[in-house]
């Protein structure tokens, strides 16, 4: 997902931060084997996969 992610960090100038979740029993307990996955102000957009439909509306409608 980081690699498909590159396109908008560059077009967009976002931030991304990587979270590993191996040793955080919340984030476990959350994600499971959902990862990775995008979230947006704590909002998940997607997992496994970048949706890029998904993370274009939340930059277009970011304020």
């Amino acid at each position: 997902m980081e690699d498909e992610l590159r396109p908008f960090v560059e077009k967009y100038s976002i931030v991304v931060h990587r979270q590993f979740i191996d040793n955080d029993p919340e984030l476990e307990q959350r994600y499971g084997n959902k990862v990775p996955v995008l979230t947006v102000d704590g909002v998940t957009l997607c997992a496994y996969f970048l949706d890029p439909d998904k993370l274009l509306t939340k930059l277009n409608n970011a304020d």
